[in-house]
């Protein structure tokens, strides 16, 4: 069974894309990058704190954690107490172990999955509308990997979603999944996933934190305030690939059809679009 984890951007004002991302990785090698990631925040902080599992890799909390100025009683990052650059080697390392990670079987790897979707990109959609998209097109490119795995490498695997907790939209998720695994809508039916996504407290697996990783680099990435493309850069080739074309990563944005995206993901689809004309046959 394939495990995909999956942690989203976080709600941001201003012109800001809705993100999501996530691992998916087999059973057989979840336990092994969780303690990957445990030995780089143990390596990191000199010692095996009792209270290891609070210390949760979130990249944007580990970048800004501050202690306040004047202590006000209120609830301060555990990271807070960490020096900056102890928190920087830590996620660096971080994204290295995942970009690094080898798998138990080379047929069955660890891969990423994005997608970023514009404000501008269908300005007359809903938030609601952009973050049901996102999610359409994520799931269904597990399903596709799912089905590639079993019908070219006879390598049949069910597909298993755990995203970190939701509260409020918890219920519209596993309702959009469970209409998709029924019905093809506009990307196609989900026919390999054993059940309704999963939700769990990100505290309780390395494999969340991941998604988180994953999810902040693409944002960072497509951030127009302050872009960097440092992280996404360290996992781009950990993008599920199809053939030599990186499926895994999408960017959703109305420069795409006018040809002036020219980020990594949309370099990747207009490519993968051509060859697919150029494989259909001519019709006269």
């Amino acid at each position: 069974m394939y495990l995909l984890f999956v942690d989203e951007s976080g709600t941001h004002p201003g012109q800001h894309p809705f993100v999501l991302g996530g691992i998916a990785i087999h059973e057989n090698d979840a336990a092994t990058l969780q303690k990957r990631i445990d030995d780089v925040v143990v390596k990191n902080l000199g010692r095996i704190p009792p209270n290891l599992d609070e210390y949760e890799i979130h990249a944007s909390e580990m970048r800004n954690a501050k202690k306040p100025k004047i202590d006000k009683g209120q609830k301060t990052s555990i990271w807070a107490n960490v020096p900056r650059s102890t928190r920087t080697a830590i996620l660096e390392e971080a994204y290295e172990a995942v970009a690094n990670f080898s798998p138990a079987d080379r047929d069955l790897p660890a891969v990423l999955f994005g997608v970023a979707v514009e404000k501008n990109f269908h300005p007359d959609w809903s938030p609601f509308e952009r973050e049901r998209w996102a999610y359409e097109v994520l799931l269904g490119k597990f399903d596709v990997m799912l089905k590639s795995l079993r019908n070219n490498k006879r390598l049949p695997n069910r597909g298993l979603v755990i995203h970190d907790r939701r509260v409020v939209a918890e219920r519209d998720i596993q309702t959009w999944v469970a209409e998709w695994r029924v019905t093809a809508e506009r990307i196609g039916q989900l026919q390999n996933l054993a059940d309704v996504p999963l939700f769990g407290d990100s505290r309780a697996t390395r494999l969340l934190q991941i998604a988180d990783l994953v999810s902040y680099a693409v944002f960072r990435n497509y951030n127009r305030q302050s872009p960097s493309s440092h992280y996404f850069s360290m996992i781009w080739d950990s993008f599920h690939k199809e053939r030599t074309a990186t499926h895994g990563c999408v960017h959703f944005t109305p420069s795409f059809g006018q040809g002036a995206c020219t980020c990594a993901p949309c370099t990747e689809r207009l490519l993968a679009e051509s060859a697919k004309r150029a494989r259909s046959p001519r019709t006269r």
